[in-house]
């Protein structure tokens, strides 16, 4: 494994001094007259506090060093490389990481109206600002330590074709053949005694896991439409019960549970739109999403659901304001059974009450439990819900000093999220950050599941070049 990293940075900084070599000899290997070919990209650092209510005393988390890499070729007319990559070391949620990410790395053809494109590369679906219910190709990294929350998209490997054969109408198709998963909220978890969760590689190459989508856009005079559709897996995976076992031996019973993240296959229908009104800018999104198996079965496949988003934007002077409110609707909504497994504190006089009843089946009601966890996880224990979003930013001192404060509650499960940030820029090509995140929730929701980790405060100094 170390050869193999030590291989991967020979062969990037070998690339970087044959491109830069290219751009200044006279060798036959000198860019045709029109090509443009790029190195850009970054270093930075920093650490985040935690903020756990329940530690003796502040400490750190996580440390990051990264170095970002961007190669681009292009004529400027018919073709375009474009390649991001990501060299990290430090401590995530105090467990050691040194990796090397390949975020996006693709070709794209383009030739009266048609684009072709293959390889590593962000597709992002739906015009909202803070949630896309329609963008399903875009798996994200919920829990990466970085001050850049496009730092969270992480890619998929895709080919896709877009026709735009005038200004008015466009189409879009894309494939993706392999699965990557996001990276669940959930899983730097202190999980309860004897419950283990199986992870999912990032990647899953298997050939069936195929996920296809179409999107057709309309461009009017002042105003955009969008409708898709979307088949396949969706990058959020559910959690499954592999295996349970329960010990009766002893003056206690005492559980083995076995839990594996498993992806599922889903359909979803979207609409999205976006306007403005003077200095006021709207959009919006709507998405039905049926998964193909059902929940009452297998229980980490979510309910059907159809979800809405509405979003302004208005800008005066320096000041810029973003607002956004989202609902849904559990479509065949019942009752959960049984409490989730994770948040809730094991009930021994229940269990008691409930192993002494003739034909109680205590595996179906831990099935029911690992289900109630992904209703819990994907906000479907309630059958409506709404939240709304926030931010205010401005930039002073001729953009030298950029504070901004992001919200977010949901008022159905009554999680709230506050971020505050400031941004100092001294000169070009610098910027220092600080900040913090604030998870909070009702006792047994999902941000006061995952508050003592997520909690925390920031510092980081970015070098852009």
């Amino acid at each position: 494994m170390r050869f193999k990293g030590y291989f991967l940075t020979a062969t990037v900084i070998l690339f970087c001094s044959s491109l830069y070599g290219q751009q200044n000899s006279d060798s036959v290997l000198l860019p045709a007259p029109g090509n443009n070919r790029a190195i850009f990209g970054f270093i930075r650092g920093g650490f985040y506090g935690n903020l756990d209510k329940n530690a003796s005393k502040p400490f750190i988390s996580s440390g990051f060093s990264d170095l970002g890499l961007k190669f681009e070729s292009s004529d400027r007319n018919t073709f375009k490389g474009f390649a991001d990559i990501r060299f990290r070391y430090g401590s995530e949620f105090t467990k050691a990481v040194s990796t090397i990410t390949v975020r996006e790395a693709y070709a794209e053809f383009s030739s009266k109206g048609l684009s072709l494109a293959a390889g590593q590369k962000i597709i992002k679906w739906g015009r909202a600002d803070f949630t896309n219910p329609t963008s399903r190709f875009n798996p994200q990294n919920y829990v990466i330590r970085s001050p850049d929350r496009e730092d969270m998209d992480m890619g998929n490997l895709i080919a896709s074709a877009k026709w735009a054969p005038g200004n008015i109408f466009s189409f879009q198709a894309v494939i993706a053949p392999f699965y990557k998963s996001s990276v669940l909220i959930i899983d730097p978890v202190k999980l309860p005694e004897n419950v283990t969760i199986n992870q999912l590689n990032t990647l899953v190459a298997d050939s069936g896991m195929i996920s296809f989508g179409f999107k057709a856009d309309l461009h009017l005079r002042g105003i955009d439409f969008g409708v898709s559709y979307f088949e396949g897996y969706d990058p959020m995976p559910g959690t499954a019960l592999t295996n349970f076992n329960l010990d009766l031996s002893g003056p206690l019973p005492v559980t083995s549970t076995e839990l594996t993240i498993t992806p599922y296959k889903t359909r979803v229908l979207g609409l999205d739109f976006e306007s403005s009104l003077g200095p006021l800018g709207i959009r919006g999104e709507a998405a039905w999403s049926v998964p193909d198996k059902s929940y009452l079965t297998h229980e980490y496949i979510p309910l059907p659901e159809v979800k809405w988003v509405a979003g302004m934007d208005f800008s005066a002077g320096n000041w810029r304001i973003t607002g956004e409110y989202s609902g849904k609707v559990i479509t065949g909504y019942t009752v959960s059974p049984a409490d989730p497994i994770l948040g809730a504190e094991p009930d021994y006089a229940r269990l008691a009450e409930l192993l002494a009843t003739p034909g109680f089946d205590m595996n179906e009601y831990v099935r029911q439990q690992v289900g109630a966890y992904n209703r819990l996880y994907n906000y479907q224990l309630e059958k409506y819900y709404h939240s709304a979003g926030l931010r205010i930013e401005t930039d002073l001192f001729y953009g030298k000093l950029l504070p901004s404060l992001f919200s977010m509650y949901n008022f159905t499960s009554r999680d709230i999220l506050v971020m505050p940030e400031i941004k100092v820029k001294p000169s070009d090509g610098l910027t220092f950050t600080a900040g913090a995140e604030f998870y909070y929730g009702k006792k047994g929701s999902l941000f006061d599941i995952v508050n003592d980790f997520m909690s925390s405060v920031y510092f980081a100094i970015k070098i852009d070049f």
